[in-house]
């Protein structure tokens, strides 16, 4: 599985659509996650990757259960995900996750998550 196609996969994994930040469709409804797509190898160290979360509500309930699902995902360690040529080992950035609202509509909130990854891959 390529590195593009393993980010997918695990950001895919919270239960809401998930997208590339370059590729969200223009008619999606609330909620869904949008995430980098930042890619090195073995000898580039951490890369950053941005994770945002967007829902339409009042409440702040669930973006921050949600913020706290991707966190115990990633865990104290990190978490590594397989993909072509090794894995991908991904963390929680600093700070972890920063809360948001737009500033034309109150009811849309918005998680910015950082997350490093380090690719242990070969290219």
């Amino acid at each position: 599985m390529t590195k593009a196609a393993a980010l997918h996969q695990f950001f895919s994994g919270f239960g809401i659509p998930a997208y590339p930040a370059s590729a969200v469709p223009r008619d999606i409804g609330f909620p869904w996650l949008t995430y980098e797509l930042v890619t090195a190898a073995w000898d580039g160290g951490e890369v950053g990757l941005t994770v945002n979360l967007w829902y339409y509500t009042e409440g702040e309930k669930a973006p921050n259960d949600k913020a706290q699902q991707i966190s115990a995902a990633i865990g104290y360690g990190g978490v590594t995900i397989p993909c072509d040529g090794g894995y991908i080992w991904l963390k929680r950035g600093t700070p972890f996750c920063q809360s948001l609202t737009d500033e034309n509509d109150r009811t849309i909130k918005r998680r910015y998550i950082n997350i490093t990854a380090e690719y242990l891959t070969a290219n």
